[in-house]
């Protein structure tokens, strides 16, 4: 770990690799997408973000506390079915009924799957990231947008996402889970 104050030099940023290189890379304190074989680095979240996923995340393991109809991860590694692509959303979801898919990192496709854009990361999460999710299955995706105080979900429907925005969104996957921009924005 850097001394106080050293900048994290992401030594990793545009490396292409295999999956199996990507989990045997030395950790140097930076997050990575891996998309297509080349690793992409999110720098570390500011205060919002960490303060916004803090938020998502109770709101999410107060509903799965009544009902326990799955698991929530936060910052895990994805390693989707379709390619070597490994990402990691700020937060997922998994049905109890696909569990089969924990194991150290996600090996498969979460049913829901939440990103908090970013400067660095707002384009990929909208674009790449989406296409991603949707090809192989993610049945919710929710967008949180700091910048514009907004929660948007996306559903899946036929391989095309249905795109809701409001000031309150329920999920689908987890009962009693409401999420309003007024609870997360404040």
């Amino acid at each position: 770990m850097p001394a106080t104050g050293e900048l994290i030099k992401a030594r990793y940023n545009g490396l292409c690799v295999t999956r199996e290189e990507y989990l045997d890379l030395p950790d140097d304190g930076c997050k990575y997408d891996m998309i297509e074989g080349v690793l992409f680095v999110a720098p570390s979240a500011n205060f919002e973000h960490n303060e916004i996923s803090g938020r998502l995340i109770y709101l999410m393991r107060a509903a799965l506390e009544k009902h326990k109809t799955g698991r929530l991860a936060a910052e895990t590694d994805v390693f989707l079915p379709d390619a070597d692509d490994v990402l990691r959303p700020d937060i997922c979801f998994i049905r109890r009924e696909n569990e089969g898919i924990i194991k150290t990192h996600i090996h498969g496709v979460p049913d829901l799957v939440c990103e908090i854009l970013s400067p660095a990361t707002r384009k990929r999460d909208l674009t790449v990231k989406a296409d991603r999710y949707l090809k192989n299955g993610v049945a919710e995706y929710w967008i949180v947008d700091p910048d514009e105080k907004e929660v948007q979900l996306w559903v899946n429907r036929q391989n095309q996402w249905e795109k809701h925005t409001g000031d309150e969104l329920t999920s689908s996957l987890i009962p009693d889970c409401k999420i309003s921009a007024g609870l997360l924005f404040k």
